[in-house]
């Protein structure tokens, strides 16, 4: 996909907004610290032999039998047609508008069960229902397949009487990167218009040379030098046994026709790895004429409302991306003046985080 030249008048209701967010709680060092002890040398590690039976694909299954915060939700299995989804409604959301959502995993690890937490903490911040796809990952699946999952998603909550003004598209890291595939791929196959998308931490371009410059390359808390590298590298060969020996091309988000795309909200660390991919995607949605609300939070880790049971920040994200929701579909909703009141609110948030 060819990225459209950067010639684009921007209106005031497109602009991108920049919003950084410095404080930081005790629970954030504490977060920061295990990262950089457990997750960053297990990833160390991996960019060292990648090609060893790492158990990725045991993680979901695992966080399935851990202890976690109790959170009252409704819950329905779905299954779509090549995978497994959820259903989720925190008690009394509305049956107005409804999020797809892609969990984070760099499109390897993690599903339903790590992130049921987050989805449900979402789906009352937003007062909406939240399908969340258990999509097909590497290596045993392109990432094609898991568009392709997403799509079948949108299709569901089509069925189910959802327009596509009701419908945001949301998801995490990996995540995030198939949820602007996803939204970009239904605009053009006219499956359904989003109203918006909502991501945390987005992968957003696949060619990691902007990432590797940046001074994030060494201050992130997960994410290494050497294993950004060598998953750019194992992106460019992933390949099936009856692809005939050809890898697929992974496209970037960053460098298609945004155009068409509905309202956006980012949420990101300003000292994590993939922080250029957020910043660089805000920026390519404003040259494209679309609005863009980008949110930077100190000294978190990647993907931090992921631990929003544990940090404030987090659960202060994902009210922010509730918000955004709310906005964004409250025209579908009936609802006058949703832009006002989510300014309003953020004002608000702002002026007691300064007091």
């Amino acid at each position: 996909m060819a990225m459209r030249p950067n010639r684009y008048h921007i209106l005031p209701s497109q602009a991108m907004t920049r919003r950084v967010h410095h404080r930081h709680s005790p629970q954030s060092f504490a977060v920061s610290l295990a990262s950089r002890l457990l997750v960053k040398n297990v990833v160390r590690a991996w960019a060292i032999q990648p090609n060893l039976h790492w158990p990725f694909q045991y993680v979901d299954g695992l966080a399935g039998l851990m202890p976690h915060f109790p959170h009252s939700a409704q819950i329905e299995p779905i299954r779509l047609e090549n995978c497994a989804a959820e259903w989720v409604r925190a008690p009394g959301v509305s049956a107005k508008r409804a999020i797809l959502y892609l969990h984070g995993g760099a499109f390897l690890t993690c599903g339903l069960n790590t992130h049921r937490s987050l989805v449900t903490r979402l789906s009352k911040a937003a007062d909406a229902g939240v399908l969340t796809v258990g999509y097909r990952k590497l290596p045993t699946h392109q990432i094609a397949d898991a568009i392709e999952d997403g799509m079948n998603g949108l299709r569901w909550l089509a069925e189910r009487g959802y327009g596509g003004g009701q419908i945001v598209v949301a998801g995490d890291s990996a995540g995030g990167y198939l949820a602007f595939m996803i939204a970009l791929a239904a605009v053009r196959t006219r499956v359904v218009r989003p109203a918006g998308i909502a991501t945390i931490s987005p992968f957003t371009d696949a060619d990691p040379a902007r990432k590797l410059r940046h001074r994030n390359a060494r201050r992130c808390s997960m994410f290494t030098r050497a294993a950004l590298s060598m998953f750019a590298r194992y992106l460019g060969e992933v390949r099936l046994p009856h692809d005939g020996g050809t890898a697929a091309r992974v496209e970037s988000p960053v460098d298609a026709d945004l155009s068409s795309l509905p309202p956006v909200t980012i949420h990101a660390s300003s000292d994590e790895l993939l922080l250029p991919d957020a910043e660089l995607m805000a920026e390519r949605l404003q040259f494209s004429g679309v609005r863009c609300d980008l949110h930077l939070w100190d000294r978190q880790i990647h993907d931090f409302p992921i631990a929003a049971d544990i940090l404030p920040e987090g659960r202060q994200a994902i009210r922010y991306i509730g918000d955004f929701i709310k906005e964004v579909t409250a025209a579908a909703d009936g609802l006058p003046g949703g832009r006002r009141h989510w300014v309003g609110r953020q004002q608000a948030d702002f002026a007691a985080a300064a007091g």
